[in-house]
This record gives structure tokens, C-alpha cells and sequence, in this order.
């Protein structure tokens, strides 16, 4: 596929200006004598007016093929970026033309924005920001089984090539695996609405409905360094959230880290569950003993104490096969030590480790 940009004036009308993708930002080419590049001047202002209004921050560079060996700080052109874009342009013009016989040359230039994704920025170049948010109701109709598909297509390899990587936060996997969340979600809403999906068609943050969707399914959201941190849950919603759950105070500190806990908690105490996971665990290995740091209690602590020592911990199913109407079973289940089961449930609440 071409780098090169079909740049669209708000009305439609197709410019004759050839700019394309670069591994830093964009380029828009030099106007040659009358017949090339005829639109370069609007193109340019088009392309700052629509930077500036999706607020993506960018330098500009002379890239002419004589400067192209120096050094790219020695040839960035200045100019006042609160001016109006005509203004912008005439002194871009001065800027890429001082030191030469030439006073109104139009050059080739180097359109940097660091920190863009080339998907979001081609997005913006190309008018696409303008695509009008899909409702709450049209978003709603992402199911988890949209959800599941996409992401099996990102983990087989595939891709959602309209969203760049994500910056902000990650959508972990129960492996660990991390994800862009809007990847996911553009892809399930194509499988939903049969549409291709853009990120202007839908906001990705907490108390969006992306994010809550996503987790819905089974996926986590954690911040990267840049991310915002997780709102604390509404203590209201909280306290509805555990009106039939009594919770000790060691997991009421994990539930206000993180709410869906509460689900978790209520799936391990299931009436006959970690009964029956013991005995079929006792069955198989002849024992118990902690499946993640191998502790065996009864040698440790005895017979009569060391069996009070293994908790039964909802392990999960993976999201990519995990169906609609899924039930615990016992692969579902885990033995383990009562320290490992608190520092697991730690991680729950840190996003480290996903819950389903």
C-alpha cells in the first residue's frame, strides 16, 4: 500500500498535493513550476489547521535534498505556532528560503510529530476526524463475542491497521499478554456493525464504554507509565456491589482497588466448589499442596493443621476460549497456599494478573 495521502479539503474537493507517511510524521513534497504540487500552499495550511485541532504537537524542518545530511536541529524553521495558519505559512516561507536568491520557493518539508501513531495521524491528515462518534446504543451492541474474536485475531498476529499502538494503557490477557485496547475494540465493533471502524468513532478511558466492555469480556486494563491511574470505584456503587457479600477488611482493601474482586471472591466461596476441587486434587496427586510454590502443609505444620493451609483460588479461562454462558469447572480452580492466594489477589487488584 502507498504512503502517499489523498488530501481532501473540507468540502470534498481533492488537492493536488503529494504528501506522504514518514517514520517521523509527514512530507509534504516541493511545488515545481506550475503544474506540480499546485495545491502545496493549501495543503500545508490544511495540514496545520487539522494538527492543530486534533492537539497533536509537531516541528517542522526544511528537508530539501541539499539539507538532507544536516543534522535536523540546525534545520528546523521557527515560526508562532498561536498565529493563524496564513500567517504560519508566510513565515514558514521566509523561514525555508533564508540564505537563498529565492524568496518564494515552496520546499519539500519534514512535518514531525512525536509521540503520533501513524494510524491516528493519517486519520487526522486525511479528514477522517471528522467521523461523527457512534452512539452509547451502537456501541453497546459490542458483545463479548465480538470481543473474544478480536481479540483471537490480534493474538494469531493479525492486525487493526486504523488504530496505532496504544501509549496510554494496555488490555492484558490472563498470560499477560497486552493488547491496545482500542485495537481490540475497533475490531469488534467492524465484527458488530459490519463498519470500519476509526478512533474517532468511539472514546477509549476510564468510565468510557470501551473500557468498561472490554473488561466486561474478561480483559484488564492496566496504565502504562503515561496512563491515568484507575479511578476508586463510587463507594455507593460499592456498597450495592456488596450487599450480598461480606467481605473481611483485608478483601475489602482489594475490592476498593479493584470492584470486579467482588465477582471473584463470591465464585470462590461457592457453596461445595473448594470442597470439591480438594478431594479431586487429593484424588489425582494423592496430597495437597500449593500449585505455585509447591508448599506441602502437611509435612510442614501436620497432619491435624496443614490441610487448613490450601485455599481453592478461580484460576479462569482464557479469554480467546472462553464461551458465552461459561460455568466454573474444576480446570478453573487452583490449590494453593494462603500466602500465595493473598498475593495473587493483590496482583488482581494491581492489574498484574487477570480476572475472569
Amino acid at each position: 500500500m502507498s504512503d502517499r495521502l489523498i488530501l481532501l479539503s473540507d468540502d470534498g474537493a481533492q488537492l493536488d498535493a503529494n504528501v506522504e507517511m514518514h517514520e517521523r510524521g509527514l512530507i509534504l513534497h516541493s511545488r515545481s513550476g506550475t503544474s506540480r504540487n499546485r495545491d502545496y500552499r493549501a495543503a500545508l495550511e490544511m495540514l496545520l489547521s487539522r494538527l492543530d485541532h486534533a492537539q497533536i504537537a509537531y516541528r517542522i524542518y526544511l528537508d530539501s535534498r541539499p539539507v538532507q545530511g544536516v543534522s535536523l536541529s540546525e534545520r528546523e524553521l521557527s515560526f508562532d505556532r498561536v498565529s493563524p495558519v496564513e500567517a504560519r505559512f508566510r513565515e514558514l516561507v521566509r523561514a525555508m528560503n533564508k540564505d537563498s536568491p529565492s524568496n518564494g520557493a515552496l520546499r519539500r518539508l519534514l512535518i514531525e510529530t512525536p509521540g503520533t501513531g501513524l494510524a491516528r495521524l493519517r486519520e487526522v491528515v486525511e479528514g477522517k476526524s471528522n467521523i461523527v462518534r457512534l452512539s452509547a446504543s451502537e456501541l453497546r451492541k459490542v458483545k463479548p463475542s465480538h470481543i473474544h474474536k478480536a481479540v483471537r485475531k490480534l493474538l494469531d498476529g493479525g492486525d487493526a491497521p486504523n488504530f496505532a499502538p496504544s501509549r496510554d494503557y494496555d488490555a492484558l490477557t490472563d498470560t499477560g499478554i497486552p493488547l491496545a485496547p482500542k485495537k481490540v475494540f475497533g475490531l469488534a465493533l467492524e465484527e458488530a456493525l459490519g463498519i470500519e471502524a476509526y478512533p474517532a468513532h468511539f472514546s477509549a478511558g476510564w468510565g468510557q464504554i470501551c473500557f468498561e466492555l472490554l473488561e466486561e469480556a474478561g480483559l484488564w486494563i492496566t496504565p502504562k507509565k503515561g496512563g491515568v491511574a484507575r479511578p476508586k470505584p463510587d463507594p455507593k456503587k460499592l456498597e450495592l456491589e456488596l450487599a450480598d457479600f461480606a467481605p473481611t477488611e483485608e478483601e475489602r482493601s482489594w475490592i476498593e482497588g479493584n470492584p470486579r474482586i467482588v465477582s471473584h471472591l463470591k465464585r470462590e466461596r461457592a457453596s461445595g466448589l473448594a470442597k470439591e476441587k480438594r478431594e479431586a486434587f487429593i484424588a489425582e496427586h494423592k496430597r495437597l499442596f500449593c500449585e505455585d510454590c509447591k508448599l506441602d502443609p502437611v509435612e510442614r505444620y501436620g497432619p491435624e493443621a496443614g490441610a487448613a493451609c490450601i485455599e481453592v483460588h478461580h484460576h479462569g479461562t482464557h479469554v480467546a476460549n472462553m464461551q458465552p454462558g461459561h460455568k466454573t469447572s474444576m480446570e478453573d480452580l487452583k490449590c494453593l497456599c494462603a500466602n500465595c492466594h493473598r498475593v495473587l489477589h493483590r496482583k488482581l487488584t494491581l492489574g498484574l494478573s487477570i480476572l475472569f
